[in-house]
């Protein structure tokens, strides 16, 4: 199988800086998947339950090999390694891992879709994301993700925290 580009979402609000350290550490180790690149850090507002901790937002490259499946479980495999819990949409949580889009596929699963249904709602998804691929068009719009800020229905963003970028071989 061929490489795929792929963008990932990250959050937490609980232990945030640990637990998003954590979770790039086990990304890294994902067979048939390497991190190229890593967004900023955001500062973000809860969403639904407001009455919790902010969270800290970012998104990250890849590429791999895996089928969107295998790479999906890879990813819950890590939430769960992580103690993420869901007991409450949109509750607090040690650390949320969102597959956002995978190449340029459109897919539609009951417990799966990309591109993420949140992508073009929720700046946090999509200011990191354009941050590190500007251009990249949207599988359904066809437009680069740039030119479509103007869909974001909820503003959560409060401030990029400033980490260093990384940027990974």
């Amino acid at each position: 199988m061929k490489m795929l580009t792929v963008f990932i979402a990250i959050g937490s609000n609980i232990e945030p800086k640990k637990n998003i350290k954590h979770s790039l550490e086990l990304i890294r180790t994902i067979p048939k998947f390497t991190l190229i690149q890593e967004s900023s850090w955001y500062n973000t507002s809860p969403w639904g339950i407001t009455q919790q901790n902010n969270f800290i937002n970012l998104v990250i490259k890849g590429t791999t090999e895996l089928s969107h499946r295998d790479l999906f479980k890879a990813l819950q495999d890590i939430e769960n390694k992580l103690d993420r819990t869901r007991i409450l949409q949109n509750g607090p949580r040690t650390i949320d891992l969102d597959l956002l889009l995978y190449a340029n596929q459109v897919i539609a699963e009951p417990d799966l879709v990309i591109p993420h249904i949140g992508l073009l709602e929720r700046d946090f998804m999509l200011i990191p994301l354009i941050e590190i691929a500007p251009s990249i068009p949207h599988p359904i719009h066809q437009t680069p993700l740039k030119d479509l800020t103007h869909l974001i229905k909820y503003r959560q963003i409060l401030n990029r925290i400033h980490i260093k970028k990384h940027y990974y071989k």
